[in-house]
């Protein structure tokens, strides 16, 4: 069937004009060849390039901002002194690990109390921790201001956390303590005296027997804390017996108690700690006590030798500048009676008593005898005395260097065994005829007769070997000094003119010194 369709007229549809296309010029913003009526005009290119410079500065800029920022997280600035040390862009692993292997060498050397040994870092198990070292360092710059920074310098300090293991350093100690133990062979009550210093002290084996090794091995620990190179033990390191030490202060008491001897006021020796030391007695009982007698033995041995010097050789020097020594007697009169002698046994207790009272003293040593001077193997006897010259057959009598009366004399007969006696003594006795009555020298009683060997009157008689020997006038004998006591000698007197003998009664009185040398 055929459709019938109305043909579309004019009036029917409207037709709109097609619009027109752009072309790629127009889309783009350029310019077209005509425009229609009433639209904007496009922006240029080259407006837009402008913000892309600047931009691109700020971040060129930024970027190294924070590259430099984040570089010296990691590695020091320049100008960056580290305890002392220029770390200047070093890096922070670096000094941390030059920190770390600083006390690879490190050693502490251990004495004192018989111990002696070397302890190694690695033996103690010695760390340090570099890592926080450095890097407490590095906190200390602020690494987002160095464009600030970069330019100055800066002293900066960090704290090393060293790390020791206790029981590596024990395990070191311990064992040397042990040994120290099993060693000590200390006989008694380990207690000597050390002349060096003066005192008592506990044996060194066995205050090392008594170490604690815990307590050792703290003082070892503490010193390496300290960065020691060397630790000495002390008694704080061992358990020394308080027996031990109550007898130690007791003996150190004695020891410090020295005493300082004078005689006639002159100092002549001295008590020493060396031989308080030698008298003194610590029992195993630990108790102190002075030997007495051993202090007896000194001051009447060694200290008598030194000091008396009754009967002993002394040299001198007469006024006149001739020097003489006078021995003491060998002649069967005994020794010479003028000199020292001290009274040891009073001495040796008041030295006990001043030692037991644990404070050091002086004191002036009493005497049996005295002199007119302190001078052992010289002159002790003043400058007033008779000097009589057995060789040259004369005799002075000297007061201060003056003489005051001299004469020729003979005295006793060599051959015939009556020598004068030689020595230094003193006048014991004075006579004269006129004031005392007879004065009558006699002799020894002769078995067949019963009567003396001799009987002879004089005038004037000094006597200073008791009474036996002395000085006299000799009314049977008209020549004097020369060489006639060889041949026509005493019985051992001292023999003089009248005249001689009347002066030296009238200047000598008992107690003057007779010095008779050859």
């Amino acid at each position: 069937m055929a459709s019938h369709m109305r043909p579309m007229s004019p009036s029917d549809t409207t037709v709109k004009p097609k619009a027109a296309e752009k072309s790629p010029e127009q889309e783009l913003g350029g310019t077209a060849q005509s425009s229609p009526v009433g639209d904007a005009p496009q922006p240029k290119r080259h407006r837009h390039l402008l913000w892309i410079i600047p931009a691109a500065l700020v971040v060129l800029l930024g970027g190294a901002y924070v590259g430099g920022a984040l570089y010296f997280e990691s590695t020091f600035m320049p100008g960056t002194i580290l305890d002392g040390e220029d770390v200047s862009m070093r890096p922070v692993s670096e000094v941390a690990d030059e920190k770390a292997s600083s006390l690879d060498g490190y050693s502490i050397h251990v004495t004192g109390k018989g111990l002696d040994l070397t302890i190694g870092a690695e033996q103690a198990g010695l760390t340090c921790d570099g890592q926080s070292y450095a890097s407490e360092a590095l906190a200390q710059v602020n690494p987002w201001a160095w464009p600030l920074e970069i330019a100055g310098t800066r002293q900066i300090s960090a704290t090393a956390t060293v790390t020791i293991d206790r029981q590596k350093v024990a395990d070191v100690v311990t064992p040397a303590v042990e040994a120290l133990a099993s060693d000590a062979a200390v006989g008694g009550h380990g207690i000597t005296y050390d002349a060096e210093a003066a005192a008592y002290v506990i044996d060194e084996q066995l205050l090392a027997s008594s170490l604690d090794a815990e307590l050792v091995t703290d003082a070892v620990v503490a010193a390496i804390q300290a960065g020691e190179a060397e630790v000495e033990i002390g008694d704080e390191c061992a358990e020394t017996k308080t027996e031990l030490q109550t007898a130690v202060d007791a003996a150190n008491k004695l020891v410090s108690s020295t005493v300082s001897l004078t005689l006639g006021g002159t100092h002549v020796a001295d008590v020493t700690s060396e031989m308080i030391a030698g008298w003194t007695t610590i029992g195993d009982d630990l108790s102190v006590s002075l030997n007495a007698d051993a202090v007896t033995e000194w001051t009447r041995g060694a200290l008598s030798d030194q000091l008396d010097t009754i009967g002993t050789d002394r040299t001198y020097t007469r006024p006149d500048g001739q020097t003489f020594t006078v021995t003491g007697s060998t002649s069967g009169y005994g020794a010479s009676t003028y000199g020292w002698s001290i009274d040891g046994a009073a001495l040796a207790e008041q030295i006990v008593a001043n030692v037991q009272a644990g404070q050091p003293s002086t004191i002036d040593i009493p005497c049996v005898q005295t002199a007119a001077q302190v001078n052992p193997g010289g002159q002790d006897w003043g400058n007033r005395y008779i000097d009589v010259d057995l060789t040259a057959q004369h005799a002075v009598f000297y007061d201060n260097g003056t003489v005051i009366w001299e004469a020729d004399i003979t005295t006793g007969q060599p051959n015939l065994g009556q020598e004068t006696p030689t020595g230094v003594w003193t006048v014991t006795n004075r006579k004269s005829r006129a004031t005392d009555g007879d004065i009558n020298l006699k002799g020894p009683i002769d078995p067949a007769t019963g009567e003396p060997e001799w009987d002879s009157h004089v005038d004037f008689w000094l006597g200073f070997v008791g009474n036996l020997v002395g000085f006299h006038n000799a009314p049977w004998q008209s020549v004097f000094g020369g060489d006639i006591y060889t041949y026509y000698g005493s019985h051992g007197c001292i023999r003089m003119s009248y005249a001689d003998g009347q002066a030296l009664y009238n200047v000598g009185r008992v107690g003057d010194v007779v010095v008779v040398h050859k």
